[in-house]
């Protein structure tokens, strides 16, 4: 019976060598990895040079991968990895632009190259998170755990109703039913979309939520199919604050008190300038506007101004430079038009921004914003359906998980 128990502790014994020395074996890796990052205003091709990849497989390895993405979308920090053999020999190139997509140019045993895409597999789950705010918005759904994309997504959802970097109070409440995007270890990936949200104060109480209707036409309604998008934003920039306001005031260079027939929102340098709504580009330039003043002409600078439909326009001032549109190009509400700067009769950097109504300026904050198209008629039953389904998560805060 000794001899048996001993026979099968040796057996355990080789076992357990046989199994660590296959661990070792697989740590055992005969390739040489070399990983980068792409740094601002470097491109993919510029970065494998610089890791020693002489330019004819450069120029291959990059079209091939164009071919999978287009590489004009390439970001700063977006990685790659370049896999050699003992002998120096690219085996495989791998660039990940972001942490679900892993795109790769392979090598096989003839020789020939391919391509591969590998996508993360993901699981969807739906949350609820509540809070109120104590300093700002963006604080208070950070300390609630929300993700940076999720908060920006909010403040989209009532932008139109709601200035987010004036209006907001201390006990101005929030909730929000979202996805989230895991792994399938249960980390987080990315954000999804924000089904249902609310914004509550003591001059709001709306809540919204997204439905796409039989045109695959997404937008976020109130709960009697009532469009929150509205046809001009409440401001066409992310500002630091109003620096001069609609109405008679002492301009600092003319010294003069004049009507001033817009709002001048600070920014700093370079922010981006969004179209406010959609329309047509009708002025692309230099555009004047105020007195001159010791030869200087042009007040308003670098300008756009946008036809938009119902008899308004828009007219945006001061920028140091324009987006990509020109004179007869449509755009969308969010397009960015242009970039803050201090051309023309300006002291600072800052926006000056109108709309006119039948070529009447009118006051930006004071204006009686008019709803986008409200949820079709034949379309109401299964609206009013999603809302009763997205309630319950409101109500009990619950998750769901479904895989993407």
């Amino acid at each position: 019976m000794k001899k048996i128990g001993l026979l099968i502790l040796v057996l355990l014994l080789l076992l357990a060598c046989t199994k660590s020395n296959e661990e070792i074996q697989d740590e055992i890796d005969p390739f040489i990895y070399k990983i980068g990052i792409l740094e601002e205003g470097e491109t993919l091709a510029n970065a494998l040079m610089k890791e020693g990849i002489e330019n004819g497989m450069v120029y291959m390895l990059v079209n091939k991968l164009d071919s999978l993405y287009n590489l004009r979308h390439a970001h700063p920090n977006d990685s790659f990895i370049i896999k050699l053999d003992t002998l120096n020999i690219i085996q495989e190139l791998s660039f990940k632009p972001d942490q679900v997509h892993n795109y790769r140019i392979i090598r096989d045993t003839s020789g020939v190259f391919y391509s591969q895409i590998d996508t993360l597999k993901l699981v969807k789950e739906i949350f609820m998170t509540e809070g109120e705010i104590e300093s700002s918005l963006w604080q208070g759904m950070s300390n609630n755990g929300i993700d940076p994309a999720t908060i920006v997504m909010f403040t989209q959802i009532f932008q139109w109703d709601i200035d987010f970097f004036i209006d907001p109070q201390k006990g101005d409440n929030f909730h929000v039913v979202y996805e989230k995007n895991m792994d399938l270890d249960g980390n987080f990936v990315k954000s999804g979309n924000i089904l249902a949200a609310k914004y509550s104060s003591k001059n709001y109480d709306e809540i919204a939520y997204r439905y796409t209707n039989n045109k695959n036409e997404t937008r976020y309604y109130d709960n009697k199919g009532k469009c929150i998008q509205k046809a001009f934003l409440k401001s066409p920039l992310n500002y630091k604050r109003i620096s001069s306001y609609f109405g008679s005031r002492y301009h600092p260079i003319t010294k003069k008190t004049r009507f001033h027939n817009g709002v001048d929102y600070a920014a700093s340098y370079g922010t981006p300038v969004e179209a406010s709504a959609d329309g047509t580009i009708v002025h692309r330039g230099w555009k004047g506007g105020h007195p001159t003043v010791n030869g200087k002409t042009g007040g308003y600078g670098n300008t756009i101004m946008i036809r938009h439909g119902n008899g308004y326009k828009t007219l945006y001032g001061h920028l140091s430079s324009y987006g990509k549109y020109r004179v007869g190009d449509r755009v969308k509400q969010h397009d960015i038009i242009g970039y803050v700067g201090s051309t023309g009769l300006s002291t600072g950097n800052h926006l000056h921004y109108t709309i006119y109504h039948y070529n009447k300026a009118i006051n930006p904050l004071g204006l009686k914003n008019v709803s986008g198209p409200p949820v079709p008629k034949n379309e109401m039953d299964n609206f009013l359906s999603s809302i009763q389904s997205l309630q319950r998560y409101f109500i009990a805060g619950s998750t769901i998980d479904s895989t993407e």
